[in-house]
């Protein structure tokens, strides 16, 4: 009877041991099986900071960046930079509308204009006086001595008389000009006649003075 008891504890004992390592192996291999929960988006979110860059400070600072870096055409050792720090200032703007003046131009003479003088006609005449003649002779060495330019011949009247008449007179004066010039060996191709009539006075009033001035060939040099 005492050997059976002894036989029923140990039994029990060792059911209890199986039963306590089967409990802490599951408590083991479920603690091993847990993982780290995921955590959301709202959990990585951070409230903006209130802290103000020195640009958003003072608004009224100017940022200046960097002057870029200008290559020569051919990109290579020769390049350049030109700002600010390089000591270079980079060529003023041309202005719109404008273009640069040329290297080189043809300038008139001096005394172009005045180097042609004006020659004067008797009331209602195309005829050329002695000394209108002299000053054409004048005028002559000058275009010979600039061939490069043309001249316009433009005849003109006093006030008196009907406008055609007048713009006719004008017509014949600065024809005698002309003839007269060929007949010194300029070029007829040089001189170009206009009639201006009594449309362009030097001279105002109805007065013998007045009227003497505007009965003229004048000359312009282009």
């Amino acid at each position: 009877m005492l050997r059976c008891s002894h036989s029923l504890i140990r039994s029990l004992a060792a059911r209890s041991l199986l039963l306590g390592l089967g409990l802490a192996l599951a408590v083991g291999a479920g603690g091993c099986s847990r993982t780290k929960p995921k955590k959301h988006w709202w959990q990585f979110w951070r409230a903006p900071s209130t802290e103000l860059t020195a640009e958003m400070q003072h608004p009224d600072s100017q940022f200046i960046p960097p002057a870029p870096d200008v290559l020569d055409p051919e990109g290579g050792p020769g390049s350049r930079s030109i700002g600010p720090d390089s000591g270079e200032l980079p060529p003023p703007p041309v202005a719109e509308g404008t273009l640069a003046e040329p290297e080189a131009r043809r300038e008139q003479p001096a005394g172009a204009v005045s180097g042609l003088q004006t020659v004067y006609f008797a009331y209602d005449s195309a005829e050329l006086s002695a000394e209108a003649r002299a000053i054409l002779d004048q005028n002559a060495q000058w275009l010979k001595a600039n061939p490069g330019y043309e001249i316009q011949i433009g005849g003109h009247t006093d006030e008196r008389g009907t406008v055609e008449y007048n713009l006719n007179l004008g017509d014949r004066r600065a024809k005698a000009v002309k003839e007269y010039l060929v007949s010194r060996g300029i070029d007829p191709n040089r001189m170009h006649t206009i009639s201006y009539g009594e449309e362009m006075p030097i001279a105002q009033g109805a007065t013998e003075e007045a009227y003497s001035l505007n009965r003229r060939a004048q000359f312009l040099v282009y």
